[in-house]
């Protein structure tokens, strides 16, 4: 329990943005833009090597042309030890948390790893978790026919892709953003974030791992 006169303002110090310009229009005068408030997405890879781990055992256990999900064992996830899922994962979320409120967690406690394994037609709807810290990473994608690329959002883009959302249509404020999945590419984000994953048209198969962590021990740095 933090003590002292200057206490509040430690504990409050996390959740003041940096005056850090994301953008500049050129123009006379020049226009500084920030983006100061609501939620960070975290976007990395992982080796190679680890994706290729997963996916041996994955391949195992899916049933092509099934949607599914099914849990990740703990022998996988602790294999390997410093190279490990856990071990990556927890020095990602570590250094997200570091960058977001300048803390140091103690301990990342991971409560699941999950694999989703998606064909075309099959829609990953809206949803949050209860997690601190959730993340996604893409493990095979499939082939999506090219007109479904052009479709916008609003029309009904049916393409795969990886939606993040906040709030309903606010003026001079952005709603959502997505990500076309590409093998390798990990996200993290706070668990509280509204995602979803569009249906694809296409052949092959969406195969993302997904994972909960609770953080403890997080204090300001």
């Amino acid at each position: 329990m933090a003590e002292g006169p200057y206490a509040k303002e430690r504990l409050l110090k996390k959740y003041e943005a940096e005056a850090r310009v994301c953008a500049s229009a050129q123009g006379d005068p020049a226009l500084d833009f920030y983006s100061p408030f609501g939620p960070m997405i975290a976007k990395t890879r992982l080796p190679e090597a680890l994706i290729r781990r997963i996916n041996a055992y994955a391949d195992g256990v899916v049933c092509a042309g099934k949607a599914m999900e099914f849990l990740l064992p703990d022998s996988l996830i602790a294999q390997g030890g410093e190279d490990s899922l856990t071990q990556h994962t927890a020095r990602l979320v570590r250094r997200y948390v570091a960058g977001m409120e300048g803390s140091q967690v103690e301990r990342v406690e991971f409560e699941v790893f999950w694999i989703v394994s998606q064909y075309a037609g099959t829609p990953s709807p809206v949803h949050f978790h209860s997690a601190d810290i959730s993340g996604v990473l893409y493990l095979k994608v499939p082939q999506i026919e090219a007109q479904e690329e052009a479709k916008s959002y609003i029309s009904g883009r049916q393409a795969g892709y990886i939606n993040f959302l906040i709030g309903g249509k606010q003026r001079f404020s952005k709603s959502l953003i997505s990500f076309k999945p590409q093998v390798g590419d990990f996200y993290l984000f706070p668990g509280w974030l509204l995602h979803g994953a569009e249906p694809f048209r296409g052949s092959g198969e969406r195969r993302s791992m997904a994972f909960n962590a609770s953080l403890a021990g997080a204090a300001p740095g």
